[in-house]
């Protein structure tokens, strides 16, 4: 992989590569501004067919540069053909960017059992970042749709194939009557996790640039309300 600076006319965006199932204007607007304040976003992830530059990863960012009326975005370029990049772009955003919602994660498994059924419930779960019960009840639906109950193999994440448990024998059946942990508190008295450490830059715009990487809108807004009072404070 590498990084280069490429010319927004060349990126394509309708090769069904966008993993989400929609855009959101609101960050679009949010992240123009924070470019035009002199903020540099990461760059955005294409995938290069030798005539076509695919974009996976970044659309919030594509668009942001867009409005913006740039004309040319650092992108990280990986190669392969359309195939590769539908494929690819349903694991962006599982440990990085904008949170997905339950209809983003939806739609990249019903898609990721589309293009390779006869991957693993673990498999497909681990390239989308969801839980294997979320490919489960996806691979029920699917595989009534397809009219098999019981296929024959899977890949696994080794790579190796196995003899496929029947869909119907794979989905736990729920007892009647009121679960036992039915009125337990929900969160436990258990110590609290350690916080994660981060290498925050010397650059106060590098280190914003950091924090929109990894941290959702509501915690950034949470963030800038605390540190704000707390100079406040320090200032008196």
């Amino acid at each position: 992989m590498d990084t280069r600076t490429i010319e927004m006319s060349a990126i394509r965006t309708d090769g069904e590569t966008q993993p989400r199932t929609a855009i959101n204007p609101g960050i679009v607007q949010e992240y123009a501004e924070v470019m035009e304040s002199g903020v540099i976003l990461p760059p955005v992830t294409v995938v290069f067919d030798g005539a076509t530059y695919w974009l996976i990863d970044g659309f919030h960012r594509f668009y942001a540069h867009r409005r913006c009326s740039r004309t040319a975005i650092q992108a990280e370029v990986l190669n392969g053909e359309l195939a590769d990049a539908q494929w690819m772009c349903l694991a962006a955003n599982k440990t990085h960017g904008l949170r997905r919602t339950n209809e983003d994660k939806s739609k990249a498994v019903s898609r990721a059992l589309r293009m390779k059924p006869d991957m693993s419930d673990g498999a497909i779960a681990d390239h989308v970042g969801v839980h294997r019960n979320m490919v489960l009840k996806h691979r029920h639906a699917h595989d009534e749709r397809a009219g098999c109950t019981n296929c024959a193999t899977r890949t696994g994440r080794d790579g190796k194939r196995y003899p496929a448990r029947p869909t119907k024998q794979r989905t736990r059946k729920r007892s009647g009557g009121i679960a036992k942990n039915a009125f337990q508190p929900v969160r436990g008295h258990s110590n609290p996790q350690p916080m994660r450490a981060l290498n925050m830059p010397q650059d106060p715009v590098m280190g914003a640039r950091t924090l929109i990487e990894l941290f959702d809108t509501t915690y950034l807004r949470a963030l800038v309300v605390f540190l704000t009072k707390h100079l406040e404070g320090a200032a008196a």
